[in-house]
């Protein structure tokens, strides 16, 4: 599953041999995860569907979005509609890495890797999930779907597998269904990780999303409504 992502990482160089090997077992960890979180997401998809809304929600919420909670720094998943209504038939259905055994012990990354190596977990896991959720049919269910980190930010969707404010999920609130995706295509998780690169940790900040086709060449916002005519040309 990440076997081309695996390999562009290691080609960027950014990360020593153990920490590569730390990240190679992470991945090995979610793709041994990934049936029975694919089986939970189907059933979750057929629970949260837009008409169901009415009947999950609090009698006074007009709450449209469906969230998936998770701890700041932690890779646990738990989906809500409202803050205090975690779904306990579905709580931790995504089981946080750093309760396994295996990663008990696991040697610190070196400080000149640290930003690299958490960024590199961060979007490998919202890459991972993201596709599982595609596969699942996730856009079926006519609601926006993020996560939520630490009881108060949002911060990944879905629908169009983009962070925060550059969704075009982001301010949807109106009490209707939505078009599910951005995109009339399954995505590759090798795209789909393309997507995730936001570079918030670099001195200049700049996102990097460059596609190119048909000699021309689309980047950062104009990314979103042109990303199925390009074809990717760099991660």
């Amino acid at each position: 599953m990440f076997k081309e992502i695996l390999e562009h990482i290691e080609k960027e160089g950014r990360l020593c041999k153990t920490s590569l090997g730390m990240v190679n077992d992470l991945c090995q960890f979610w793709t041994k995860e990934s049936s029975n979180i694919l089986n939970s997401l189907k059933e979750i998809n057929t629970k949260y569907q837009f008409e169901n809304l009415i009947e999950i929600r609090r009698s006074n919420s007009f709450e449209t979005h469906l969230y998936y909670w998770k701890d700041i720094c932690q890779f646990g998943l738990s989906p809500a509609i409202e803050d205090h209504d975690i779904d306990m038939d579905y709580i931790l259905f995504v089981k946080d890495f750093f309760d396994h055994s295996k990663f008990s012990n696991y040697v610190e990354p070196k400080e000149f890797e640290l930003d690299y190596y958490f960024e590199y977990i961060d979007r490998l896991f919202y890459s991972w999930f993201s596709f599982l959720w595609q596969k699942s049919d996730g856009a079926s269910t006519g609601i926006p779907t993020c996560t939520v980190e630490n009881n108060s930010s949002i911060m990944f969707y879905f629908n169009d597998f983009l962070w925060d404010d550059f969704s075009d999920y982001h301010k949807i609130r109106e009490n209707k269904r939505v078009n599910g995706s951005l995109f009339n295509r399954e995505l590759s998780i090798t795209e789909i990780y393309a997507r995730t690169n936001r570079n918030i940790k670099r001195k200049d900040k700049e996102i990097v999303w460059e596609f190119s086709g048909f000699n021309e060449t689309t980047r950062a916002n104009a990314l979103r409504n042109l990303f199925l005519k390009y074809y990717l040309n760099r991660v």
